[in-house]
């Protein structure tokens, strides 16, 4: 009888090129602060635990070799954070417009569940794909056709609805491109998703540590045992142009 086997959930939650600069920013902070998280638990400090994490790194860089990622896929990155910066006007007179219909009456729902600001803040992280899920949600309640109509008397007209649209046409095919960009040199195996797993455990348990360690004590040093601050750097870093500095280590 053959023998089947479950594949692997997938515990990481960013993209798997993005796991190594990530491990690298979790272990120099570990690093930094190893007599803290010794105090923490005699866990990290057991002879065992750098080593057996080393191993860990060490699985996944043969699967997942550092800097895979191709100059294409940073020119998608750039052209993409470009067009999503353009966005910040229009949605500033948007915002104008349904605060004095809000006042009025007439929109479907409040002011707030529109989302602009989820949109400003995806715009900000540079999260592309909450990007184009974002302005989705805007574009629906735009065309609806009550909000279209006092929207209206503000002074938005179809053009306007239609540039929103139009931006959120274009940011999905960036996506699409740069995502193709990235299976054809990363493909998310049984293999290395485990590997990835493996590295993510370890990632996520230091953070949680460094940020209850340090949340009363030294609350500015906690909020940087943070997994959402990390990864925006990372991406923040993998957007530059090859001109710039070298990311810090």
């Amino acid at each position: 009888m053959t023998k089947s086997t479950k594949s692997p959930g997938r515990l990481f939650r960013c993209r798997l090129e993005e796991l190594g600069p990530l491990d690298g920013m979790v272990q120099a902070m570990f690093t930094a602060n190893k007599a803290d998280f010794g105090k923490a638990s005699p866990d990290y400090a057991a002879a065992g635990y750098l080593p057996g994490w080393e191993a860990k790194r060490g699985a996944f860089r043969e699967l997942v070799p550092t800097g895979v990622r191709r100059a294409t896929d940073k020119e998608v990155t750039r052209e993409m954070t470009q067009l999503a910066k353009k966005l910040r006007d229009p949605l500033n007179w948007l915002n104008i417009r349904l605060n004095r219909v809000g006042k009025q009456g007439g929109l479907t729902t409040a002011v707030d569940d529109f989302g602009l600001s989820r949109v400003r803040a995806e715009i900000s992280t540079r999260d592309m794909e909450g990007l184009d899920a974002a302005l989705n949600h805007l574009i629906q309640l735009l065309q609806t056709p009550a909000n279209e109509q006092a929207l209206a008397a503000q002074g938005h007209t179809a053009d306007d609805t239609a540039a929103f649209t139009a931006a959120r046409t274009q940011i999905s095919a960036f996506n699409v491109e740069q995502n193709s960009n990235q299976n054809s040199a990363l493909e998310l195996t049984e293999e290395n998703i485990r590997a990835g797993n493996a590295l993510w455990e370890y990632l996520v348990d230091v953070l949680a540590t460094g940020n209850l360690m340090y949340k009363e004590t030294n609350p500015t040093k906690a909020k940087t045992f943070s997994m959402a601050t990390l990864l925006k750097r990372v991406r923040k870093e993998n957007g530059k142009d090859a001109g710039d500095a070298p990311p810090a280590a």
